[in-house]
């Protein structure tokens, strides 16, 4: 009981340390971002495109709002068959001093006007990608905005990538140029689809077993979550992937898979803006267990 009532408490920490945020405020913050980055003028932000560079854009502006923020862009490019792509990644680095850092992931690409990757058969149309993945964006950035105004026990390395949806290209650039001034990354944290959570308020994860024992004490704190571990691998499968095989700590979290997903109806219409609130209480939860926040 003692146990679960020292979870409990961190819980509770995990939101008075961003009290002077109102819900709200939260909401509708993460409501706006995925508005913008789901709009038609963005064209669904296939890799390369004029859609992906305004995305880009914004999200860059958003990190600078953090003024402690050093907000940098990583270009970079691949192949596939005969097609060149010229892409970015958008980096914001929070430097504390410290030894070691966090690094929060999501990747702002999506698939643009759909073609093979589409699974609304035979329609040209602009793919918005709200729940995938302008979802795991917009926590990412409402996270940029929580994070302690002081100098905390870790540094905060946030990175928004693209090349996602064609080959995670992205992050794999992004980990294989990993520089040292951002020090030891403790743990990866990857937000993929955090839009959607159902009735029964179900958050999936999946993770490096290091913390698996972590999650496990976790698990049960929250009456208005039910926590489970994914059965897809998804910490080997996205972008997470890469620091994973470098042995770094890591944690993937989704709302898990539906029937809008490389759709043209996966639209702002249809989040669960209420539920990605939720996820975002846990994960600072989650960091303040770790004693990262």
């Amino acid at each position: 009981m003692k146990i679960k009532m020292l979870f409990a408490l961190l819980f509770v920490l995990g939101n008075i340390t961003a009290q002077e945020f109102s819900d709200s405020s939260r909401l509708t913050y993460m409501k706006d971002v995925v508005t913008y980055l789901a709009s038609d003028s963005l064209e669904g932000r296939a890799s390369g495109s004029k859609g992906e560079k305004l995305a880009a854009d914004f999200i860059g502006v958003k990190f600078s709002k953090n003024k402690r923020c050093k907000v940098t862009r990583q270009n970079f490019s691949f192949r596939i068959d005969s097609a060149n792509y010229n892409s970015q990644n958008v980096l914001c680095f929070i430097n504390n001093g410290a030894a070691k850092t966090v690094l929060i992931m999501a990747h702002y690409d999506h698939i643009g006007w759909g073609g093979t990757l589409s699974k609304s058969s035979g329609i040209h149309a602009v793919h918005k990608g709200a729940d995938d993945n302008a979802s795991g964006v917009a926590l990412m950035l409402d996270l940029v905005r929580l994070l302690p105004p002081t100098k905390a026990k870790c540094n905060y390395l946030s990175v928004a990538f693209s090349g996602h949806e064609l080959g995670l290209f992205g992050s794999k650039y992004f980990s294989e140029h990993l520089s040292s001034k951002y020090k030891k990354i403790a743990i990866t944290i990857n937000l993929d689809m955090v839009g959607r959570m159902d009735g029964e308020g179900t958050l999936y994860y999946d993770c490096t077993p290091d913390q698996e024992n972590r999650m496990d004490t976790l698990v049960n704190i929250t009456s208005d979550l039910k926590i489970k571990k994914s059965t897809s691998d998804r910490i080997n499968i996205l972008d997470s992937k890469w620091f994973a095989e470098k042995n770094i700590p890591g944690i993937t979290f989704t709302t898990g898979m539906h029937s809008d997903y490389h759709k043209i109806s996966d639209d702002v219409q249809y989040i669960n803006f209420a539920g990605m609130l939720k996820v975002e209480k846990f994960i600072i939860s989650y960091l303040n267990r770790l004693k990262f926040y």
